[in-house]
């Protein structure tokens, strides 16, 4: 039985990304075991959604192997003890293929499959979610990550980019081969709102019906940049743009609106606390973790993407999967998928102003110059489809053994 290793630093990114691969995988008669560490204290996911994804790789057949934390680059111990587990899984299992990724795992694991790569001819495909150094990246990033990443690809059978910027840097490195593949893939056919959805959100959080929502989805953390929008919505309040208790009616233009943050994650008391110091409580309601995102998406009006950092960004696509028009960062990966003007508005990710003007352009849109910018995007994400992308890690899985 041919034997294949999916390896992520954390269950949400096996889970997240990877099912399909999984599957893709035991398709071609692979036998898959999963290897990541399970109980990671930043995860994205819900102890509950936790436990149903265990469920899920389990009903599946795959041997899960947890490993030791490999979020922080300095925590030397639990780097060792992951890479001292991953060689010894390796060597001993002889896998055909071992796909790892994100980018300190990545390190790690391909570290310990030199000796398999050697004895065995175990062929190592990595997938590079977003390199940490870009354009705009501090010099440390350049100094650092390029470097050990550039080392790396010497061991890397097949580097995998998922965005444009990546893809041609890539090409500097020593992979045997890189190729573009289009993210994680995004199933079109997954958002689909229940009955009534628009109204029935906006009746449980009090939203009437002329108010305009703002919806961000995803982790809280830091990088997300959930901060800037708040920052942004101070700057439009004390200008009095905001309809609310505190608003001069005098001033034009006026905005009613409500910006809804859904997702965990370990800055959340920090983002409640800024919402309070920031007078923006009638403005912004945090959501937590949301099951029924489709029919939060259906009560929302626009998307805001505020991420410094991103390589191709899934909660992005999906939004525009279901025709939302979008305000996002201007960074790699969010201009794969946004064009100024055509599917929404771009600004700079550290700059609480130019955020402001974004959002007034994006407010000030009639319904139908929305609407077109979101079937905009509805056609973009056709080339990002589940399908599409499922179709390009076959042929990769097929061909890499092969080669």
């Amino acid at each position: 039985m041919k034997k294949a290793l999916m390896h992520g630093h954390t269950a949400y990114m096996v889970t997240q990304f990877n099912l399909d691969n999984i599957k893709i995988l035991q398709d071609l008669g692979y036998t898959v075991d999963v290897a990541c560490c399970w109980h990671d204290d930043d995860s994205a996911l819900s102890p509950e959604a936790l436990q149903d994804r265990r469920k899920k790789l389990d009903e599946m057949g795959c041997r899960v192997i947890e490993t030791a934390s490999l979020r922080k680059i300095f925590n030397i111990s639990e780097l060792r003890k992951a890479y001292k587990q991953l060689k010894s899984e390796v060597e001993e299992n002889k896998y055909e293929i071992v796909h790892t990724q994100s980018p300190i795992g990545g390190v790690i694991c391909r570290l310990a499959c030199r000796k398999a790569r050697k004895l065995y001819g175990t062929k190592v495909i990595y997938a590079a979610h977003g390199f940490h150094f870009f354009e705009g990246a501090p010099l440390k990033n350049w100094l650092v990550y390029y470097n050990v990443e550039k080392h790396c690809s010497r061991f890397t059978d097949l580097l995998i980019t998922i965005n444009k910027e990546d893809y041609k840097n890539a090409q500097k490195f020593h992979a045997k081969q890189v190729a573009y593949v289009p993210g994680a893939g995004v199933d079109t056919h997954k958002f689909v709102a229940s009955d009534g959805a628009r109204g029935k959100i906006r009746a449980e959080l009090g939203i009437d019906d002329d108010t305009c929502v703002l919806l961000s989805v995803g982790e809280l953390i830091t990088r997300k940049n959930h901060i800037q929008v708040l920052k942004a919505l101070k700057i439009m309040k004390d200008q009095g743009m905001l309809v609310g208790p505190d608003s001069d009616e005098r001033v034009e233009p006026k905005y009613k609106l409500k910006y809804l943050i859904a997702g965990r994650g370990k800055i959340e008391a920090e983002l409640q606390e800024a919402i309070k110091d920031l007078g923006l409580s009638d403005y912004v309601q945090m959501l937590g973790f949301r099951r029924d995102v489709a029919d939060v998406f259906a009560a929302s009006d626009i998307y805001v993407f505020p991420s410094h950092q991103e390589g191709l960004p899934v909660a992005l696509m999906e939004a525009m999967s279901v025709g939302l028009p979008i305000v996002c960062s201007k960074i790699r990966g969010n201009t794969d998928l946004i064009t100024e003007g055509e599917g929404g508005y771009l600004f700079d990710s550290k700059d609480p102003q130019s955020l402001v003007l974004a959002l007034k352009k994006s407010l000030a849109d009639l319904p139908e110059v929305r609407q077109n910018m979101g079937e905009i995007n509805i056609e973009t994400m056709k080339a990002f489809d589940k399908q599409t992308v499922n179709a390009v890690m076959r042929e990769i899985y097929t061909n890499i053994v092969v080669g």
